[in-house]
């Protein structure tokens, strides 16, 4: 029996459906399958999104400001208010426009010496800009020395119990220097020192020497300055400056003046203590 026109369309409609319902189902198994290669994607870091954690990763971050690099302080502020152990560093922050305060020491300072004026001093920080600096509390020392550096002139101490120093990449042999020669100015005498006698401590005075006052000859009253004394003795020159090691004396009962080397010294009567150099 020939079909008729009615029932070959119905079955050609019904081809066409079941091919539509094939496609779709395709179109819809593909999409499931990108969208499941895209999370695939995303999990295993293959790319970022807007969203991604890792996006703070991907370009170079600043530098630390040097302003933030610590804990902000005054230019008052002192190593002793830290009330930290031997040993212990410290990174402070000055901040810009400072002012000076009181110093005692070279390279090693007393631990109520001024942070940040030191940290002038050295040269790693301005009075203008201020900046960070790192600190390590150390024992105290018999004596403090003395220098005039970036506009900073220090003052010269005898025993005190704390001191601290700047951590730069050459602190160790900055401390071993200011150990073996305690930096002086040519007015700087030695009656800061402990009185020991028999007691040896060797001094360095800058180049370019200024006149200050000697008592004596060949044995000087502990007042006297260091650098002249050593230049009256014949040990150093005033243009050059140098090393210096003095002797702790007992005090004599008279102190007799002369000139020599371009210095003159002074007569004293009795004085409780005295040095020689060396």
């Amino acid at each position: 029996m020939t079909p008729s026109y009615q029932s070959i369309f119905r079955i050609e409609r019904r081809s066409v459906g079941r091919w539509v319902v094939l496609l779709l189902a395709a179109i819809v198994l593909g999409s499931a399958g990108c969208s499941k290669l895209r999370n695939e994607n995303s999990a295993g870091g293959g790319g970022h999104t807007s969203t991604s954690p890792d996006n703070s990763n991907t370009s170079p971050s600043a530098p630390p400001s040097s302003a933030g690099a610590g804990t902000p302080t005054t230019w008052e502020a002192n190593a002793a208010s830290l009330n930290g152990k031997d040993g212990e560093t410290f990174t402070l922050v000055c901040a810009p426009g400072g002012a000076a305060h009181a110093v005692w020491g070279s390279d090693i300072y007393t631990a109520d010496s001024s942070i940040c004026t030191a940290g002038v001093h050295s040269g790693l920080i301005t009075y203008q800009q201020g900046g960070a600096v790192t600190i390590e509390l150390r024992p105290g020392r018999t004596i403090y020395g003395t220098s005039e550096r970036n506009g900073v002139t220090t003052s010269a101490f005898g025993s005190y119990q704390h001191s601290f120093v700047f951590k730069t990449p050459n602190t160790e042999a900055v401390v071993r220097a200011a150990d073996d020669q305690t930096p002086v100015l040519w007015n700087t005498s030695a009656s800061a020192l402990s009185v020991e006698t028999g007691k040896t401590y060797k001094f360095k005075c800058p180049p370019g020497g200024k006149e200050s006052s000697v008592w004596g000859t060949d044995i000087y009253t502990l007042d006297s300055s260091i650098c002249n004394a050593a230049v009256h003795a014949g040990k150093l020159s005033s243009e050059s400056g140098g090393l210096v090691t003095i002797e702790l004396r007992p005090g004599e009962p008279s102190y007799k003046g002369s000139a020599r080397n371009g210095v003159k010294s002074n007569d004293y009567g009795e004085y409780g203590s005295s040095f020689v150099v060396k």
